[in-house]
């Protein structure tokens, strides 16, 4: 039973049904799914129940983190009431898990999903409804001290489309109303685009004005569609040096809110009456915001101009057309209603002419066994034969009459019974349809997951050897290329030679990808999408992060590595990517790291035999292989195997690392060919750039074919085909060229 009671109303429900599997969303400590509490359709939100399995020396501060939102978003939402804010219903147990759920108003979706899924521009009359329900909560939140710390897209549900609620409460905070001084907080954990300039200090300082700046970021991105990208909060300027005024230095000044924002204010029309309103939210200083009692009264003016009101009138007229294609759609559904009822109301009617006839045919058979049983009178007297022949005869028409009520009251059971085998019919029919998408949806989910945990390298080592034949040249790298590293996703080759920039290089044309926010990192497939590892940025020497391209920007997709470094070795395969090596704190490491993308946690796995930065690192059946580059203790040559096995299956620290057969030459770069492992160009050991490629048989290392050109640290790419892309490298910084390796 869950059950809320205050002063203003009470909640009981007695039977609470969750349905998991129906996802609303989900963050990340817990989802939002639909619930059924008696006969309410609501929401509920719920912890993931792996927060509730850890052991006891788990339970930290970090553990702790989830359930404090959850208790501080349920003790906000059961002291506040209004028609703006999401209502709350009550708290209840998961039988299944213990774990507590918040159960909430059902609303139809987030502002975020309206705004990515409106085609066209919004009416300007939902524009304003939809920012005048939110400063109607933020006015009633601050009027009660409670500043919400979190106000996004994200966290603005909508109904039908034209009205708005605030919701999400887990990391609002009270404040004392009565105090004038601003208050210095623990740090804003609110979306970095939407947080004000004072809410990312250290330490942060802040007032309820901090809802009204997100507000004013709000109102932009309802009149655009767009989501805030704000550029960097600082720019590196000259400016006199205050100790020594003949001398410039170069600082950090803060760039003002507008200026940051200015993309995306300028993309509203320059008469939009929410466009002051917008930017004067946006002031860096929160004195100079206007109150959210100001934006109630400025947005309710807004409501009573001409302008709002010819928008209301041909909203209401767009409802009205929509209203009546619908209804004809209505009244074409039930035409053929009308037609299939007019159908059955044919068949019954020939079912009745049926009955009528054998009534007839009934009424003359007595009509003639009346007449025999007449004669059969008459003739007793004067022939007892014929008596008995006509008494027999009687007899038979009786034995027929019976027969023929039979057959009658037996026609109209079989059409009873078959209206009742035509109605299971179409229920049969609709259960198994329903069960066809089901088993549909679960075909293709396996057939997904067998195309993911197929293994590759398997199929490589099944093919059979290759032999280049063919060698031509391709279009010049845009820049000089050595010593980076390269990935293939599909038919698109990626390279990259230590700065911020990815090269992309498709249908034999060289493109440019936006630039990364680090450099000196290195590039991998991670679940085919192209993701950086490590390297180094603006703000930090040695980097930890992993950035995704997605939807054309470099975003941060996967937890970030435990070890800072820059220009490690990174593979990966079976949900498992490993990074090994590189530079950290201005020494080599030997430090080897995995990330399990299925439960995204990082751990670590034995160490390198010795310290190595640039590696070539490549995956061949069975086997991570790596070659260090630059390494100590003479390990040019070297190359170290560790089985795929223990570092993707079985326990990664038990993972041990197998010196091979030396290489022929140093600075040489690893390739994957038709399931062998080949080491292209390097250094021989007069230090001289070589055109040779070498195959690995397990033993020691044979040359097999040759490059046109002579080189070493070069970036490798196996293009569909068994085409082997050789690009740059010392001896040949921007020549490309393309060997076809044949059966």
């Amino acid at each position: 039973m869950v059950e809320r009671r205050d002063h203003k109303q009470e909640y009981v429900f007695r039977n609470v049904q969750l349905f998991k599997t129906d996802t609303l969303g989900t963050g990340s400590y817990g989802a939002v799914c639909k619930a059924k509490c008696d006969q309410l359709l609501c929401a509920a939100k719920l912890l993931y129940p792996v927060l509730f399995q850890l052991t006891a020396p788990d339970l930290g501060k970090e553990h702790r983190r989830p359930f404090r939102r959850f208790e501080t978003e349920c003790a906000f939402l059961s002291r506040i009431n209004h028609p703006n804010i999401v209502q709350y219903l009550g708290t209840y147990r998961d039988p299944d898990t213990n774990a507590p759920v918040l159960l909430m108003e059902l609303m139809d979706e987030s502002l975020t999903h309206f705004l990515e899924s409106t085609s066209g521009v919004i009416p300007y009359q939902i524009q304003v409804n939809l920012s005048y329900d939110i400063a109607q909560a933020l006015a009633f939140l601050h009027s009660n001290g409670i500043i919400h710390r979190d106000l996004s897209s994200n966290n603005v549900l909508l109904i039908a489309g034209s009205r708005a609620k605030v919701t999400d409460f887990g990391m609002s905070k009270f404040r004392d109303t009565n105090s004038t001084q601003l208050a210095t907080m623990t740090t804003c954990p609110g979306t970095p685009a939407f947080m004000s300039p004072e809410a990312l200090k250290q330490p942060p300082v802040y007032t309820e004005k901090l809802d009204n700046f997100s507000f004013g970021v709000l109102l932009v991105q309802i009149t655009t569609r767009q989501f805030p990208k704000p550029t960097d909060p600082f720019e590196t300027r000259e400016l006199v040096d205050p100790k020594f005024p003949n001398q410039v230095i170069q600082a950090n000044v803060p760039v003002p809110e507008i200026e940051r924002r200015q993309a995306h204010i300028s993309l509203m029309e320059p008469t939009h009456p929410l466009l002051p309103i917008a930017r004067h939210c946006l002031k860096d200083r929160d004195v100079e915001r206007p109150s959210s009692q100001q934006l109630c009264l400025t947005l309710g003016d807004v409501k009573r101009t001409p302008q709002y009101q010819e928008s209301s009138q041909q909203n209401l007229h767009q409802m009205l057309r929509e209203k009546n294609e619908q209804l004809q759609v209505n009244q074409e559904i039930i035409t053929e209603k009308n037609e299939q009822i007019k159908e059955k109301d044919t068949q019954a009617q020939i079912n009745r002419e049926t009955i009528i006839q054998n009534n007839e045919q009934l009424h003359t058979m007595d009509i003639e066994v009346s007449r025999l049983t007449t004669r059969l009178g008459q003739a007793t007297q004067e022939n007892q034969h014929e008596v008995n022949t006509l008494q027999q005869e009687a007899e038979a028409r009786e034995r027929q009459l019976r027969r023929l009520n039979q057959e009658l009251q037996s026609c109209e059971e079989n059409t009873a019974a078959l209206q009742q085998a035509i109605d299971q019919r179409d229920r049969e029919v609709t259960q198994l349809k329903q069960m066809l998408a089901s088993k549909n949806e679960e075909i293709h989910y396996l057939s997904t997951r067998m195309h993911q945990v197929a293994p590759r390298d398997e199929r490589q080592a099944q093919a059979t050897p290759m032999k280049p034949v063919t060698i031509e040249s391709l279009p010049d790298a845009p820049i000089d290329m050595w010593y980076g590293s390269s990935v293939v996703i599909g038919d698109k080759a990626y390279f990259n030679n230590g700065n911020k920039t990815v090269y992309e290089f498709r249908n034999n044309m060289w493109h440019e990808l936006p630039p990364c926010p680090n450099w000196e990192f290195t590039i991998v497939s991670v679940d085919d999408m192209l993701t950086t590892v490590g390297g180094t940025s603006d703000t930090q020497l040695f980097s930890n992060k992993l950035y995704s391209y997605i939807n054309s920007i470099w975003v941060e997709h996967f937890p970030p590595m435990p070890t800072k470094r820059w220009t490690p070795g990174a593979v990966y395969a079976n949900n498992t990517l490993v990074v090994t090596g590189g530079w950290s704190d201005s020494s080599k490491l030997i430090t080897v790291e995995i990330l399990k993308t299925v439960n995204m946690r990082w751990s670590s796995v034995s160490s390198l035999p010795v310290p190595i930065t640039q590696p070539s690192s490549m995956i061949c059946r069975d086997y991570a292989y790596i070659h260090p580059r630059a390494s100590d203790d003479q390990e040019e040559y070297s190359v170290y195997k560790c089985s795929l096995r223990q570092l993707t299956q079985s326990e990664p620290s038990s993972a041990t690392w197998e010196k091979i057969a030396p290489l022929p030459v140093s600075w040489s770069s690893l390739v994957i060919i038709n399931g062998h492992l080949l080491a292209v160009g390097g250094l021989d050991s007069n230090g001289d750039e070589t055109e040779d490629i070498y195959q690995y048989n397990e033993t020691s290392w044979t040359v097999v074919s040759q490059m046109s050109t002579p080189r070493s640290e070069c970036l490798t790419a196996v293009l569909p085909g068994n085409k082997l892309m050789v690009v740059g490298g010392d001896g040949a910084l921007r020549k490309c060229e393309i060997a076809t390796f044949v059966k």
